[in-house]
């Protein structure tokens, strides 16, 4: 029998070796507006995140790090002088090691998995932690997090940016209806499909495409302040873009145009109207943490 984790190491290795990437941050008018959110800036929140949130670390580990394109830039700028990063995904492994022998970048990349480290965590200590999409595939969250905490030193930060929704994705219908409406009052030329419609996956898809996404998403929020202490923390919203990207046509809706950029930002507009009301929840939080 296949384990979760192997099954979601396979799915992982499809995505990457098909560049397969979150259709709503691809968008560039909502990438500046989800650094704004994080940060109060409109700028990466990597760059935001040295200059001069924290001062420049000496050794990174980041867990669940995909194709390492985190870790590239920051050892590239040099944020971070020593970095280890492991991912479950062999072929994104693969992708990160060449490219960091492409630019000469010393980057420890490995194959790992999310029990593996926590069954055997590393004997090295670390200044910063990473989790970037990473946290909310984690099952064993109350032991990943532990274990952060034995190999993060004094005075250490763990930095987490994550998806906090509903597990699974399984959107409440309150949420499934306003998506739709909007849906349905959307031109057609920026629907992927003339019936394009967000409809909840079935548990026999949701097992077969990746049983880990959002496993125990929701108490991340509460779980993390019992572990370290927060230092920074932003709810980024998403609950509207981040799904309805994917039922418009991306070709469209990010080919720059006036109309096309008058569209996003109505989407926008209306996700912080929304979300302010309290009509969706926030399922995307932003976080930096310490021991002390």
């Amino acid at each position: 029998m296949i384990s979760s984790a192997d099954q979601a190491a396979s799915h992982w290795d499809e995505k990457y070796a098909s560049a397969v990437r979150s259709a709503w941050v691809q968008n560039p008018l909502v990438e500046r507006e989800v650094y704004r959110r994080m940060t109060g800036e409109p700028v990466h929140w990597l760059w935001w995140l040295f200059n001069p949130t924290l001062p420049k670390a000496d050794r990174m580990l980041a867990i669940g790090c995909g194709d390492g394109s985190h870790e590239l830039s920051l050892a590239g700028n040099g944020s971070v002088r020593h970095i280890t990063a492991f991912d479950a995904s062999p072929v994104a492994i693969e992708m990160a090691q060449r490219a960091a022998r492409d630019q000469n970048l010393s980057i420890d990349f490995q194959v790992r998995l999310f029990e593996e480290f926590v069954a055997e965590p590393p004997s090295d200590t670390f200044d910063l932690v990473l989790f970037s999409g990473s946290l909310h595939h984690v099952t064993d969250l109350e032991g990943m997090l532990s274990t952060v905490r034995k190999v993060l030193k004094p005075g250490g930060h763990v930095v987490v940016n994550e998806y906090v929704g509903p597990i699974y994705q399984l959107y409440p219908q309150s949420q499934i209806d306003i998506i739709n409406r909007v849906l349905d009052a959307t031109p057609p030329v920026f629907l992927a499909a003339p019936d394009a419609r967000l409809r909840l996956p079935t548990i026999e898809a949701i097992m077969a495409h990746d049983p880990t996404e959002g496993v125990r998403a929701p108490l991340i929020p509460a779980l993390l302040p019992m572990y370290f202490k927060p230092k920074h923390e932003r709810r980024v919203g998403g609950a509207l873009l981040h799904p309805i990207f994917d039922c418009l046509n991306g070709g469209k809706v990010n080919d720059g145009s006036a109309e096309s950029e008058a569209y996003v930002s109505m989407l926008i507009a209306l996700e912080n109207e929304l979300t302010a009301a309290g009509a969706l929840n926030h399922d995307f939080m932003f976080g930096i943490y310490s021991l002390d």
